[in-house]
């Protein structure tokens, strides 16, 4: 059973059950009345079909510990109970508008999904701090209500599903909870979690507020959780037409990291890093003020002089060459060096006539007479230049760049991982890529940073290109461990991952696989390695 109607009936001789105004895969939420003093509460009753004795007692600790919730932007808990050993919880009910309902219209603007989503971190920041993760952060559990001179007021609801990091288990035993399209990697696993679960969910979210589409979508929801182990999450301007969104990438892309690790420590450095990267996009997107008009001239009331006539121009020798002067170059600041920098392979024939341009043009002479200011004016001389010399055939200066120049862009993409900037070294190598796609240590170096993001997808295209180009690296031990660890830490068996190390690795991958199944400290792993083994030729 999924759970029987409730409208109408009595809850404990206190609560009137109004009407259903949701419903959902873990119970059902009413409207209702707390009689005696007509005060309107919402009520979550969970499903028949999910509380024990143990889960019952568990759900009960946890809901006494959010009612200690005091937070402007948490929905609060007023009471827990069970009606016909259904437990439920009832809460505050908020009027107003879901965001999920929001987002039927299409994206927000900037400003606005920057504001929800600050609020929301500023309640699970509260939460966090009492010990207490939502697990189930979405658009239908953030209610929008307006408050005269403040705009959006967010309140976090449902929280009757959250559970307390004292509690190591999950609520329902072996059941993972959640919504597939918010849920963070680790949390799909049915893996130990803590309160970074809530700020992907939260990533997930600000990805959908800015561009109105989620980052990975399926209509299996089976199909939604391999996306979020496997697949690297898209940038926000593939969902918004190519339109920028600034340092607003960079924090939904760590928000979205795959490992725990990598994620912002907490809300509130979430917060703070939104916040700054709002002002950045909005002090980018103000177009400069203009400078202030000159004052306009006062009129003349005098008879305007009129303009000597202009003295017409000498015709020019057929000799003389007319030779633009152009502007010094500007120096700029040193930057790392991007594919526009990267130096192309070119014939030196080529720096050879660009050098003796260059003594061409500084060959040329251009006198200035100076006349005293107190000398009689002279009738204007047509000024002649003359022609420049034949370029002198001089061997050109040694070159200034490296001679290997994809040796260096790696070098570059390196420390920026190094840095902390591993999503933009990735994109310095993919764009690498398209400059020099048949160098397999482009492919072979982004493999690597993107297996270790965890974007097994992805990771496997880029290291099976490397290997086409250049089959040694079939024997390169970091690649093969790289693969290896996700081989390990999936929650089952990974045939992609397993794939890969079997057929396009082979027999070097082998020897990894059996101090795997030998050594690893978790036994289902160990097994697992064991059953692959038999499949190797």
């Amino acid at each position: 059973m999924g759970g029987t109607d409730l409208t109408g009936q009595v809850l404990d001789d206190r609560y009137r059950v109004i009407e259903q105004i949701g419903k959902g895969a873990m119970g059902s939420v009413y409207r209702g009345e707390r009689l005696k003093l007509g005060r309107m509460v919402a009520i979550k009753v969970l499903n028949e079909n999910l509380p024990n004795d143990a889960t019952r007692r568990r759900f009960e600790r946890e809901a006494t510990a959010m009612a200690k919730l005091e937070h402007p932007n948490c929905g609060t808990v007023l009471d827990v109970g069970v009606h016909d050993d259904r437990p439920y919880v009832v809460m505050e009910f908020v009027s107003g508008q879901n965001v999920k309902d929001v987002l039927k219209a299409g994206p927000l603007p900037v400003a606005r999904a920057v504001e929800i989503t600050r609020q929301v971190l500023s309640g699970l920041s509260h939460a966090h701090e009492h010990g207490i993760i939502h697990r189930d952060i979405k658009p239908a559990n953030i209610m929008l209500s307006q408050k005269s001179g403040v705009g959006d007021y967010v309140k976090i609801l449902d929280f009757g599903l959250a559970r307390s990091t004292q509690d190591t288990s999950n609520l329902t035993g072996a059941m993972v909870l959640g919504t597939p399209n918010y849920m963070a990697p680790e949390q799909i696993r049915g893996g130990q979690i803590d309160h970074r679960v809530d700020l992907y969910a939260c990533g997930i979210m600000l990805f959908e507020l800015l561009t109105g589409a989620k980052p990975f979508h399926a209509d299996d929801p089976m199909a939604v959780c391999m996306q979020h182990l496997t697949f690297a999450p898209p940038k926000l301007a593939e969902h918004a037409g190519g339109r920028s969104f600034g340092a607003l990438e960079a924090v939904v892309a760590r928000a979205l990291a795959k490992d725990p690790a990598q994620r912002f420590a907490s809300a509130d450095e979430f917060s703070r890093a939104l916040v700054d990267a709002a002002k950045a996009y909005q002090a980018a997107s103000t177009p400069a003020t203009a400078a202030p008009a000159a004052p306009a001239k006062k009129k003349i009331a005098a008879k305007q002089v009129a303009a000597p006539p202009k003295r017409p121009t000498p015709p020019q020798p057929s000799h003389v060459a007319t030779v633009p002067i152009a502007p010094a170059p500007v120096a700029s600041q040193a930057s790392p060096p991007t594919i526009r920098d990267l130096p192309a392979a070119r014939p030196k024939r080529r720096m050879l006539a660009i050098a003796a341009g260059g003594i061409a043009v500084a060959a040329i002479a251009v006198v200035i007479v100076a006349t005293r200011s107190d000398a009689k004016p002279k009738p204007a001389q047509p000024v002649v230049v003359a022609k420049a010399p034949p370029p002198v055939e001089t061997p050109p200066p040694e070159e200034s760049a490296s001679d290997d120049p994809i040796g260096d862009l790696i070098k570059t993409a390196a420390e920026m991982s190094a840095a902390g900037r591993r999503e933009a070294a990735i994109d310095l190598l993919q764009r690498a890529r398209k400059t020099y796609p048949k160098d397999a240590r482009i492919a072979y170096h982004a493999a690597k940073l993107v297996l270790e993001k965890m974007w097994w997808a992805d990771g496997l295209k880029l290291a099976r290109a490397a290997i086409e180009l250049d089959p040694e690296y079939r024997n390169d031990a970091d690649l093969i461990k790289l693969v290896l660890k996700g081989f390990n830490t999936t929650a089952s068996y990974d045939w992609m991952l397993a794939k890969f190390l079997r057929e396009d690795i082979g027999a070097p991958a082998k020897p990894f696989m059996e101090d795997t199944a030998k050594s690893h400290p978790n036994p289902i792993v160990r097994k697992r390695a064991a059953a692959e083994l038999k499949r190797y030729k």
